[in-house]
């Protein structure tokens, strides 16, 4: 009686674990996206551009890193990228989101217009579009924010642009507005990863 009440023991716990390798295979189903993720030649932040990366392409999300020139990167913090391609190089229409890594470097974008032309696009065609720290200044800038939500680094000359340009400042770490995704610094770099894969599966 003993050897039968211990193979159904058995029996039982085999069927558990099944039943939790299944949901352990369902967890890590791959998203098939390609990213641009756009950092400055010098004071990226680092976590906003680590974070981020490694969360997303262990989802299976394909990510090229784009800078102004192929020349290494350097973050804030001594971080080294080497960017897969230089912007006037990118042929950014064949992605599905186009992502802009803060830090006191970003400010490199602000004004540039061929990184307003990609937001425009990316807007245009109702792809994701997502910005962290300062960044999200590039998109004020570029028209794409215009009477809608948004948040950023909370510094006064960028709060003045929100201002200038009629986008509704937020004080959040991460705000969702349609395909439009913006969070304020370095802390929020893990739950503006998460917006980006929750959209992404979504869209």
């Amino acid at each position: 009686m003993k050897n039968f009440s211990y193979l159904i023991l058995v029996f039982l716990l085999g069927i558990f674990c099944g039943q939790k390798k299944e949901t352990k295979k369902s967890e890590v189903v791959k998203v098939e996206k390609k990213l641009i993720f756009l950092i400055a030649p010098k004071d990226f932040r680092d976590e906003e551009f680590k974070i981020p990366y490694d969360y997303l392409t262990n989802w299976g999300i394909k990510i090229t890193v784009v800078s102004a020139e192929t020349t290494e990167a350097i973050g804030m913090l001594g971080m080294k990228v080497k960017p897969d391609i230089s912007l006037d190089n990118l042929d950014y229409k064949n992605y599905d989101g186009f992502i802009l890594i803060g830090g006191a470097g970003s400010v490199f974008y602000w004004n540039n217009k061929k990184v307003w032309e990609i937001c425009q696009y990316f807007n245009e065609n109702k792809k994701l579009l997502a910005a962290i720290c300062l960044a999200p200044i590039t998109l004020v800038k570029s028209g794409v924010l215009s009477q809608r939500k948004a948040t950023c680094f909370k510094d006064k000359r960028a709060l003045e642009e929100f201002q200038n340009a009629n986008v509704e400042y937020l004080d959040k770490e991460v705000v969702v507005d349609h395909n439009i995704i913006t969070a304020n610094g370095p802390q929020a770099a893990e739950k503006f990863a998460k917006a980006i894969l929750d959209y992404l599966k979504k869209y």
